[in-house]
């Protein structure tokens, strides 16, 4: 007796991360995720998958206005405690508009699935969760 067709492969993790997770079958994405959101769970069959991004968004205006605004806040005469607590705060975000937040998108046949963006620091992260799937897509 023979049988009709293969067995089904079992399903394998290539990649997990804060983006996402990438496996031999499918992405698990998490879309619309941000600095204060942990976005929506979205399983996309790979063979769906046409093209995937990881751009960094920076804001030099904003970082520039953080810079002029800040040391400004944290030296005025009469701030206090409060205001210099305030000036180091825009500080920080100049520092981190200018460092930059990785983004990734993941765009299917049919519908482009919106953007995940991590903090600074996540960059590395982002990077390997493309570079799987690109991977996978190059291999299929």
């Amino acid at each position: 007796m023979t049988t009709q067709g293969t067995e089904a492969e079992a399903e394998q993790t290539i990649a997990s991360g804060i983006f996402g997770t990438v496996t031999s079958k499918r992405v698990i994405y998490n879309s619309k995720r941000g600095w204060f959101s942990g976005g929506a769970r979205e399983d996309i069959p790979l063979k769906h998958v046409t093209s995937v991004r990881f751009t960094i968004a920076r804001s030099v205006l904003a970082g520039i206005l953080f810079v002029m605004v800040g040391p400004i806040l944290m030296f005025y005469p009469d701030g206090g405690a409060l205001a210099a607590v305030a000036g180091l705060a825009l500080l920080a975000l100049a520092v981190l508009s200018f460092w930059g937040s990785p983004s990734v998108a993941v765009n299917t046949a049919g519908r482009d699935a919106s953007s995940a963006t991590g903090l600074p620091w996540q960059r590395k992260d982002a990077a390997e969760f493309v570079d799987a799937i690109r991977d996978h897509m190059a291999r299929s």
